[in-house]
């Protein structure tokens, strides 16, 4: 929900682009200090969020976009003649 946010913090801290070790070293910080400016409702609106989310399971297209995505690489190292 403050993903933009919490970038521009991170490049301010860091003073290096993002995705460098310095950037990423400093992201956790950057999310801490948004996360603390937050008000009361809208942390308990995102805890809400992030208990629905937990609970409901993606959509069929969605789940298969992930699938596709993190396991197409997996399938060429399977050997199908050892599963027969």
């Amino acid at each position: 929900m403050c993903r933009q946010e919490i970038h521009v913090l991170a490049v301010k801290l860091s003073k290096k682009v993002p995705g460098s070790l310095q950037y990423l070293c400093y992201y956790n910080r950057a999310c801490s200090q948004v996360e603390k400016g937050l008000t009361n409702d809208v942390h308990q609106n995102h805890k809400a969020m992030a208990k629905e989310w937990s609970e409901t399971q993606l959509p069929p297209n969605m789940q298969q976009q992930y699938v596709h995505g993190n396991y197409s690489n997996r399938l060429e190292l399977t050997d199908f003649s050892k599963l027969a």
